[in-house]
C-alpha cells in the first residue's frame, strides 16, 4: 500500500512538470528575474538600484520599521532624525505593508544593504505573480497571464523609477481591479473584502500608489456598473443576510486608515500640501510619454529626441514601452471602429478602455500649459502629492486589461510571437542604470557609524554632521543611518519635506543652517556633538 501511494505521488509529480500551465510560467519567471533583478542587482548581488540618495533613504525606512519590531526603538513614528522633531516618519512613506519581508532577511542574518535587496526581488516577484494569477483566474488564458505578467513586472517603465524603490510596491493592483469587477458580477461579500483590504494594504505599501488605486478603481468600478445598467449595485450588498459582514468589513478598513493617516493628517497641519501650481510642473506632456529612461536597448532615439523641458526631466520617464503605448493610442480608434461596424464588445472591454483612456486625459498637460488636472487636485489626499507620473504603476495595469481583453480570442501559438515582442519591447542595458556598489555603500556607512560613534560626548542629547563637500541629502542620509544604528538622536534629516525652520540645514547640511535649527529649538551648542567631515 505505501509503495503504492510514493508511486502515485511520483506519477503526480511527473505529471504536474509535464504541465505547460505549471512549468512555463515557472520557467518565464525565473528568466525574468535573471533577466530583470539579478542583471540589475548583479549575479552576486553586487549593485544597489538608485543613487546614493532616495533610495538608501527607502533602506532607512525599512530598517527603522525593522529596529520597531524588534523592540530596539522607542516608537515607529518618531525616528531619531530632524530632532527633536517629532512624527518624523510621517513627512514621507513608511514602508509598513512590505517592511515584514525586509524584516525577515534582516532576521535571517543578512546585512542592511543585502536584506534590502532581496526585499525588492520579492516585491519584483509579487509583482509577477499577483498578476499572473489574477489574469489567468479572470481570463482563463495561462498564455497571455505570462505576458501580462512579464510587462507589468518588468516593464521599461520601471527603470525610470529604481531611485524611488517604494514605487516598484504594485502587487496589489492586479487584486483590487479584479475584486471590484466581481463585486459588480457578483455582489458578494468575499469581493468587497478583497477590494477594500487590497486598497488599504496599498496605502500601507505606498500612500501614492494607495490613492491613485483608490480612486481609479473606484472610477473604473461605478463605469462598469454604469455600462451594465447596474449603477445602484452597491446596494444589494446592505440586504440583510450580508449587511453585518460587509459593514464588519467597512469598518475595519476604515479603522485601519485611521491608523495610518491621523500621524499624516497631524503632520499636514505643520508642513502643510502642495500648491496646484508646484503640482503642475510635474504633470507630463506629450514628450514626456514618449520619454524612456536611458538604459532602454531599443528605444535610445526616443531618449535622445524625446526629452521634457522640465528642470526636473528625470521625473518624467513616462515611457512605458510601444506595445503599451499603441495600446493606449488605439482605445478611441477602436471605440470608432466598434461604432460604425456595430460590434459587439463585452461591457468590460468598453469600461477599461473607457476608462483608461479619460484618466491618461486628467494627467496630461499641453505644451501650453492647459490640463485638466485641477479637477484631480481637488480630490482629497491629492494635493499631497508631488511626482504625478506615478499614476502609471496603476494604469499600466488597467492598459494591460484593456490589451488582454482584445487578444483573449488569438490563438495560443500567436502568444509565442506576443512574448518575442514584449521582451523585445522591454530589454535594456543595466550597466547603464544608475546604481552604485553595495560595496562602496556599506562601507560609508560603517565609516560613518564609526565617525559618530568616536565623536559624539557622553551626555550630549544629539548630533550634527556638517559636511559642505557633498550633496546636502548624502550627508543627511548618512547621519540618520548612524543615528538609527547608534539609537542617538541626530539634527540631521532628509525626507519629502520637513519644518521650515529647518530648511536652511536641511538644503545646506551647514552650520548657519543648524544654529538656526537650534536656536528654534531652544537647543544649546554645548549639549549637542557637531561633527564637522
Amino acid at each position: 500500500m505505501r509503495i503504492a501511494t510514493y508511486k502515485s505521488k511520483l506519477l503526480s509529480g511527473v505529471h504536474l512538470l509535464k504541465n505547460k500551465e505549471t512549468i512555463v510560467p515557472m520557467l518565464v519567471f525565473l528568466f525574468g528575474l535573471w533577466y530583470f533583478c539579478l542583471r540589475i542587482l548583479g549575479t552576486n548581488l553586487e549593485y544597489i538600484p538608485g543613487d546614493i540618495g532616495d533610495s538608501r533613504f527607502i533602506n532607512f525606512l525599512l530598517e527603522n520599521g525593522h529596529q520597531w519590531m524588534i523592540g530596539n526603538t522607542n516608537g515607529f513614528w518618531d525616528a531619531n532624525f530632524m530632532f527633536p522633531f517629532e512624527n518624523t516618519i510621517a513627512i514621507s512613506d513608511n514602508m509598513i505593508g512590505t517592511m515584514p519581508i525586509y524584516s525577515f532577511w534582516r532576521m535571517s542574518g543578512f546585512s542592511y544593504e543585502t536584506s534590502y535587496q532581496l526585499w525588492w526581488i520579492v516585491i519584483c516577484s509579487l509583482n509577477f505573480w499577483s498578476t499572473f494569477f489574477v489574469v489567468k483566474k479572470w481570463f482563463k488564458r495561462w498564455d497571455l497571464a505570462i505576458i501580462t505578467a512579464w510587462i507589468f513586472a518588468f516593464t521599461i517603465f520601471n527603470f525610470g523609477q529604481l531611485g524611488y524603490m517604494q514605487m516598484i510596491i504594485r502587487f496589489c493592483v492586479p487584486i483590487v481591479f479584479y475584486a471590484g469587477t466581481m463585486l459588480v458580477d457578483t455582489k458578494k461579500t468575499k469581493y468587497l473584502a478583497l477590494l477594500s483590504f487590497g486598497i488599504v494594504f496599498q496605502f500601507y505599501c505606498v500612500i501614492y500608489t494607495g490613492f491613485f488605486l483608490m480612486y481609479f478603481s473606484i472610477f473604473f468600478i461605478f463605469l462598469y456598473a454604469l455600462i451594465k445598467k447596474e449603477p445602484l449595485f452597491f446596494l444589494l450588498l446592505f440586504r440583510k443576510e450580508e449587511i453585518l459582514k460587509n459593514l464588519l468589513i467597512i469598518g475595519v478598513s476604515i479603522t485601519a486608515m485611521l491608523w495610518l493617516f491621523l500621524p499624516y493628517l497631524s503632520m499636514s497641519e505643520i508642513v502643510g500640501f502642495k500648491y496646484y501650481h508646484e503640482a503642475e510642473g510635474m504633470l507630463p506632456t506629450l514628450k514626456s510619454y514618449l520619454f524612456p529612461n536611458e538604459a532602454t536597448q531599443v528605444w535610445m532615439f526616443l531618449h535622445n529626441n524625446s526629452r521634457p523641458s522640465s528642470v526636473f526631466f528625470w521625473l518624467h520617464y513616462n515611457f512605458m514601452g510601444l506595445i503599451p503605448t499603441l495600446g493606449l493610442i488605439s482605445f478611441p480608434i477602436l471605440w470608432l471602429f466598434w461604432w460604425i461596424k456595430k460590434k459587439t464588445v463585452s461591457k468590460l472591454t468598453w469600461s477599461i478602455t473607457v476608462a483608461t483612456f479619460i484618466i491618461f486625459l486628467f494627467f496630461f498637460k499641453t505644451e501650453s500649459g492647459a490640463s485638466l488636472y485641477h479637477f484631480i487636485f481637488k480630490l482629497p489626499g491629492m494635493n499631497s502629492i508631488r511626482v504625478m507620473n506615478r499614476f502609471i504603476h496603476v494604469t499600466l495595469f488597467m492598459i494591460l486589461i484593456g490589451i488582454i481583453q482584445l487578444l483573449r480570442k488569438t490563438p495560443r501559438k500567436w502568444s509565442y510571437l506576443f512574448f518575442l515582442l514584449v521582451f523585445f519591447d522591454n530589454s535594456f542595458v543595466p550597466q547603464k542604470m544608475i546604481r552604485q556598489k553595495k560595496q562602496d555603500i556599506a562601507a560609508r556607512r560603517s565609516e560613518v557609524i564609526n565617525l559618530i560613534r568616536n565623536s559624539v560626548n557622553e551626555g550630549d542629547i544629539a548630533f550634527a554632521l556638517i559636511d559642505n563637500s557633498e550633496s546636502f541629502f548624502v550627508t543627511h542620509i548618512d547621519a540618520m543611518q548612524a543615528a538609527l544604528e547608534l539609537q542617538v538622536p541626530t539634527l540631521n534629516g532628509y525626507s519629502s519635506a520637513g519644518p521650515l525652520e529647518h530648511s536652511d540645514f536641511f538644503r545646506n547640511a551647514n552650520k548657519e543652517g543648524l544654529e538656526r535649527w537650534l536656536k528654534h529649538n531652544n537647543i544649546k551648542e554645548k549639549d549637542i556633538s557637531i561633527i564637522y567631515r
